[in-house]
């Protein structure tokens, strides 16, 4: 993840030699919550796009509160 100012970006992928996903995305971070527009990309074998909703629950940890399209992930800790 790499963030400018408000705006986050991110590249995902489940394993770097054979991906069965890989993904990108754009958010906005507004207070305790990252709202991402999300697409897989051609390299990993899926190939879904929605919406992720993420709450800041700590410096250390993000959880889904919002998913479309798909998406499987649910927290993230450092």
């Amino acid at each position: 993840m790499r963030q400018l100012g408000s705006t986050l970006w991110w590249y995902g992928e489940r394993d770097s030699n054979n991906p069965s996903w890989s993904n990108v995305a754009k958010g906005t971070i507004s207070g305790d919550t990252i709202h991402f527009d999300w697409a897989d990309v051609p390299k990993g074998g899926a190939l879904s796009s929605g919406i992720l909703t993420l709450k800041i629950v700590s410096n250390n940890e993000l959880q889904a509160t919002e998913k479309t399209g798909g998406f499987g992930g649910s927290r993230w800790t450092r």
